[in-house]
């Protein structure tokens, strides 16, 4: 009878360890962890006619950003990436940003000040 008990535990914890690898598996690679957040803030005093975010696949476009709002623009990824961030004012100027190397699944934020971009994390 104790053998049964002892052999009906090892074959529970087997069960368990697999439903939990599986569990954690999916949600390391499941769809949003392959986005990449680019998080755009306007500081500029102005509206900004388009913010654009180019990257190796495409190009993420959002038209109007007023002044004083923030919007979370993604783009899939699949292991590394880089974007450049251009953000077109309502006077015409352009301001130019963005990350040389970002990885799937990062947040990364953008401000827009009236003359530069500054790149954070979150």
């Amino acid at each position: 009878m104790r053998v049964l008990w002892l052999l009906g535990g090892m074959v529970l914890g087997s069960v368990l360890t697999l439903i939990t690898g599986v569990a954690l598996w999916l949600h390391d690679t499941g769809p949003t962890r392959n986005l990449i957040e680019v998080r755009v803030e306007n500081r500029t005093g102005q509206d900004v006619r388009e913010v654009r975010i180019e990257h190796g696949h495409g190009q993420v476009l959002h038209r109007p950003l007023g002044k004083g709002n923030t919007v979370a623009l993604a783009y899939p990824a699949v292991g590394e990436s880089s974007y450049s961030l251009i953000a077109v004012l309502e006077d015409g100027r352009e301001l130019r940003g963005g990350a040389g190397y970002i990885e799937r699944g990062a947040r990364t934020r953008e401000v827009l000040e009236p003359e530069r971009v500054v790149s954070s994390d979150p």
